[in-house]
């Protein structure tokens, strides 16, 4: 009711009120007709009585009458007491239901996806940000991460839903204040501004989404891994660990899509270049998240093959490959962590962030960068165990001093047995063969310092 078109319909109202008292005054005044005092108080009481009841009904009808609490909201439930008699409970959620605008209509798009650009539709000028609000809008910004979502191999409608979904709750998070102008002034439009209401987190689009009569139409088993990618989106660590994979695979998917969204706003690929706040955060999540990471790799002696992540020698000392423990790790740290270290998506093979793992790994006293006689390059060496080659692989010792929990449970897999070798190039061989040779030389010297003249 405080939209510039309802305050011109009563100014409008206001002025034929007027008109029609000034056509009495012409009638009965100026043109001579005779009007006698009953036919002046009957005038009065219908043309009264008429404004009147118009205006309480126009009130009533925007103020009053509402059939909200009648309305759907798909969280309707019942309690059953101990006796079996069943009690309803509406949960009043009003503010949750969706109002559909203008849904999309097209074969290739899910009547969830529809659903939910009808329900943005509404929420044009709504801000991502209330401390920005003349920056990006909710609505630009979820059909960005839904085209960017489009763009990525393998993806399907699931994945395009969550992409839709995971912004949806900012609706409850700002509140909208308005300040109004005078009937006066009826042509200018209210000035709008966004105050937070409260935190946000994936909970509140968890919410919205579940209202969406498309989306209960769905199986149990795909709404439950929409809701927990949604819910979890930037709290990985909550994510339940029974959890359909589904759910995981569409959490790390709304990851990717932001970064891809990104490209397409910059209109390049995103730099590598962490900041020094950043590797300390990055160092403190490897510390903190380094025995489970270790934990998820497959490293059992009984079995090795090329297959595995690497294998237990034994006395604490491991090989793992570098590649499947940088994407073991990587599902661990936090999305803010892995998008500073383009930890989203993993080759096998070398990895821009490694450099930052060493010197994590380093701090945290646990790599290895000698084997025998053989120095490390960058932390990596390549090895073959009873015949099995091990590319890009690293050394790290557990002791009992710092993690007695984790090499309790590593000593209790089969003993190692076999042999472990290091394949070198030509410069590490020959910076073998002079450390080995000035080793030699060194102790002839101290012989020959030692016998008598």
């Amino acid at each position: 009711m405080y939209d510039p078109k309802f305050r011109f319909a009563i100014l409008m109202s206001i002025f034929m009120v007027l008109a029609v008292g000034a056509s009495l005054i012409k009638t009965y005044v100026f043109d001579g007709n005779t009007l006698d005092l009953v036919s002046y108080v009957s005038g009065v009481i219908r043309v009264g009585g008429a404004t009147l009841g118009g205006f309480i009904f126009v009130w009533a009808c925007t103020k009053i009458i509402t059939f909200d609490k009648y309305k759907k909201t798909g969280f309707e439930a019942t309690f059953r007491d101990e006796t079996g008699t069943g009690f309803n409970f509406p949960v009043s959620l009003n503010k949750f239901l969706p109002d559909v605008i203008a849904a999309p209509v097209a074969q290739n798009i899910h009547p969830v996806e529809a659903e939910i650009i009808g329900f943005l539709n509404g929420y044009k000028n709504f801000p991502l940000s209330a401390e920005d609000p003349n920056g990006k809008k909710l609505y630009d910004n979820s059909i960005l991460q839904w085209r960017a979502m489009q763009q990525i191999p393998g993806t399907t409608e699931l994945h395009r839903i969550v992409a839709l979904a995971q912004d949806l709750g900012l609706v409850n998070v700002y509140k909208e204040k308005r300040t109004t102008y005078p009937l006066s002034q009826f042509w200018l439009r209210d000035k709008v501004r966004y105050e937070r209401r409260c935190e946000f987190h994936g909970g509140y689009s968890a919410s919205v989404l579940s209202t969406m009569p498309s989306f209960n139409a769905m199986p149990e088993r795909t709404r439950r891994a929409i809701l927990i990618a949604v819910r979890y989106r930037d709290n990985p660590v909550m994510i339940p660990a029974n959890c359909d994979p589904i759910a995981f695979e569409l959490y790390e998917a709304l990851h990717r899509a932001e970064r891809k969204a990104k490209e397409i706003e910059r209109g390049q690929q995103n730099s590598f270049a962490p900041t020094e706040l950043q590797v300390a955060q990055f160092n403190a999540e490897v510390a903190a998240f380094f025995q489970a990471a270790v934990r998820a790799m497959e490293i059992n002696p009984a079995n090795t093959l090329s297959q595995n992540d690497g294998v237990y020698l034994n006395e604490g000392l491991m090989l793992l490959q570098m590649g499947p423990f940088v994407q073991n790790f990587s599902a661990l740290l936090s999305p803010e962590t892995r998008d500073a270290f383009n930890l989203w998506d993993v080759p096998l093979s070398e990895h821009p962030s490694w450099p930052y793992m060493v010197q994590a790994l380093r701090a945290v006293e646990v790599l290895q960068d000698n084997w025998e006689d053989v120095k490390s390059v960058d932390g990596l060496f390549q090895f073959n165990a009873n015949e099995t080659p091990f590319e890009n692989a690293f050394l790290i010792k557990i002791t009992n001093a710092r993690f007695p929990d984790l090499r309790s449970s590593l000593d209790n897999l089969p003993r190692w047995q076999g042999y472990v070798s290091v394949i070198q190039d030509g410069n590490q061989l020959m910076n073998e063969v002079e450390a080995k040779a000035q080793r030699i030389d060194t102790l002839l010297q101290q012989l020959h310092a030692t016998q008598p003249v």
